[in-house]
Order: structure tokens, then sequence, then C-alpha cells
């Protein structure tokens, strides 16, 4: 018997029916409003601020100055998405599962980009080579290899070691029988990663301070199944102060690195309102049904993530040289990469998942499927 025939659980039925229940269409639309909120940063702000000040939107530059923290939005849904996911399987199912959704879609979007690299990296002095190919397909180069040797593909992708790693502390957790105790950890570990914000010298490009997000996701995923309580409450007090001192200890290199004044008051309400957001979600206070369109917004949410960046810094730097006004070369960005966006998720995603889940099927022992 195969794992896909083994008789589903309660908790397996429970999970797939969650996926289809509003709150998720509520995560699903936070998702792409996210995404939205990291693009628009990249398109408006720190084109301009970089080496592209023909990106020139005064208004749009300064609604999209803190859209970075749709980063820190993004690893709390990571939370509670993965906590959701884990829910009810084993360690190889949930790492199939974990593989077949991230890596097709992000090497056909490495290899989108490559190519736009290939033939307009010239013109952001963004040069191409087989190493640098190479090393970006395993999504943990920086894992694997010095950071200081790395060069992304795309500026977006230093988060995706990241979620590696948070995906490897749950299949942990999954092959040890312990995921069912997450809260036995993750409460004290809120505790200490508050402590260690408190006194500890964290530096703002370590991956330390993105941990409350990822614990704020776990909690918000167990008030969703089983309520608040104040151990609950206490956890999500901990990551909410961890996060906002973080969050100001990258200010200042923001504010050097852009020169552009970065007010620690509207990363609080930003962080704040993401929190009471996902509470009143988890709460079941807001629902937004997950219809297809929404289902559709939240799947392109990945790869729009994955190839906005280093493609349109080429259209923008193409259109400044040849002088097409910026309306047209900014509406054209958007349009043209949720059309490639979608082609990738339409063509791509559902037919790569199929071939890697069979064959990671053909060649994991048979011992291991039943971890």
């Amino acid at each position: 018997m195969t794992i896909e025939n083994i008789p589903q659980t309660p908790a397996q039925i429970s999970s797939k029916t969650a996926l289809q229940s509003p709150k998720i269409g509520s995560i699903n639309t936070l998702r792409f409003i996210a995404a939205m909120m990291v693009i628009f940063y990249h398109y408006s702000f720190t084109f301009y601020h970089g080496d592209l000040s023909y990106v020139d939107i005064p208004v749009l530059r300064y609604l999209s100055q803190y859209g970075y923290l749709g980063v820190d939005i993004f690893f709390i849904i990571s939370g509670f998405v993965i906590a959701l996911s884990a829910e009810g399987r084993n360690a190889y199912a949930f790492f199939k599962s974990r593989i077949g959704r991230l890596y097709p879609v992000f090497w056909i979007s490495a290899i989108i980009t490559t190519l736009f690299l290939i033939f307009g990296g010239n013109l952001i002095s963004s040069e191409m080579s087989l190493t640098r190919f190479l090393t970006n397909l395993t999504m943990i180069p920086t894992i694997i290899w010095s950071k200081e040797t790395i060069d992304f593909l795309d500026g977006a992708y230093w988060t995706l070691a990241i979620e590696m790693k948070f995906y490897f502390v749950i299949l942990l957790l999954l092959v040890l029988k312990q995921f069912k105790r997450i809260e036995t950890f993750t409460i004290p570990l809120s505790l200490l990663i508050l402590l260690s914000a408190v006194f500890l010298n964290i530096k703002f490009d370590s991956d330390l301070i993105w941990i409350p997000n990822f614990i704020a996701g776990v909690i918000f995923y167990k008030i969703y199944k089983n309520g608040l309580n104040t151990w609950r409450i206490f956890a999500l007090i901990n990551t909410f102060i961890a996060s906002l001192i973080f969050a100001s200890n990258r200010l200042p290199y923001l504010s050097e690195g852009y020169n552009a004044v970065f007010k620690s008051s509207i990363v609080t309400l930003y962080i704040l309102f993401s929190y009471i957001f996902f509470l009143l979600i988890s709460l079941n206070k807001i629902k937004i049904p997950n219809n297809k369109y929404i289902n559709i917004l939240g799947l392109l949410t990945y790869p729009l993530y994955l190839l906005h960046q280093q493609i349109a810094r080429i259209i923008f730097k193409y259109s400044e040289i040849h002088n097409i006004p910026l309306f047209f070369s900014f509406t054209f960005i958007l349009i043209f990469i949720f059309f490639i966006s979608f082609l990738v998720h339409k063509i791509f995603e559902r037919r790569g998942k199929i071939i890697l889940d069979k064959t990671l099927d053909k060649i994991t022992p048979k011992v291991l499927k039943h971890f």
C-alpha cells in the first residue's frame, strides 16, 4: 500500500476541509496583498533609490516605502499554513508536498529570469554564469555556500533559504513524532527569542530576526484550530514585541542605505495591523470566501514573487534608454509580470508537481515513506 492509498485520518480530512474554508480565502487575500507590497516597494521605492531614477513616482514611492514588511507577513503566513499542512501527515508526505509545491515553479521561474539576464543583464550589470545558475537552482545556496559568494538570480530568493530552514524544523518534528507537541516548543521559544531581542545584540541581517514571525504563524494556527487561551496570548505578545525590536533595529540600515527616513511608529502600525488581521482571521471574524478568483490570486503569489524583480529592472532600464514614457513601461511591466506568472502557474505548476511527486516516490526507499 502506497502513502497515497493509506486511508485518511480525521486530521487529514480536517486539513483538506480547512484549505477550502473562508479563513484560507482570507489568508490567500493577505498573501496577495503582501506580494503586491513587496512588488511596489521594489518598483517604486528601491529602484528609484538604487540605479533607476527613471522610476520617479513620488506619491507611489511614499506609499510603498514600507512594503518590505510584506516579507514579515509572508513568514507569518508560512508559519500558519505549514502548521496546517503538516497536521495529520507523516514526514515523507510533508516533505513531498513541500518539494512538489516549491521546486517546479521555482525552477521554471529561475530559467525565465536567467533568459532575461542572458539577453539583458548587461543593462543592470548582472552577468550570468553557469555556476550562478546551478547554485541558484538548489534554492538554498546560502545554506550550502558562503553568503559572500552567492549572487542571487533575483533579489527575492534570499527569503527561500529562510523558509527552508523552518520547513526543516517541522520535518524534524514529524520524523521524531513530536509535531503534535509543537506548542510545547513554540511558547517557551517565543519568550526565549524575546529575551534574545532585548538583551543580545542580534544583527539586522541575522536569520534569527525572522523566528518571531514563524512562531506567530504557528500560534495563529493553534488559535484557528483550538481557540484563544492565556498561553497563546502570552506567546503572541512575546513574538509581537520581539518583531518590533528586530524591525526597529533594521531602520538605521534602511535609512542610510536609501537616504530616506524610516519611522518606527509606522513600522509598529504595520506589524500591529498584521497581528490584528491574523487574529481576526484565526477567530473567524474576517471571512473572505476562497472562490476560484481568490484561490488563483493566492497561487499566483509565488511565481509573482519569484519573477518580479530582475525582469522589471531590465525592462525599466531598457525603457529609460529608449525614452519610453514611464506610464507605459510601468503599466506594461505589471501586466507582463502577471501574465508570465499566470502561464507558469497554468502550464507548469501542476504538471511539475505530478512529475516530481512520481519521481520522489520512485527513488525514495519504502522504509522512508513511513516516517
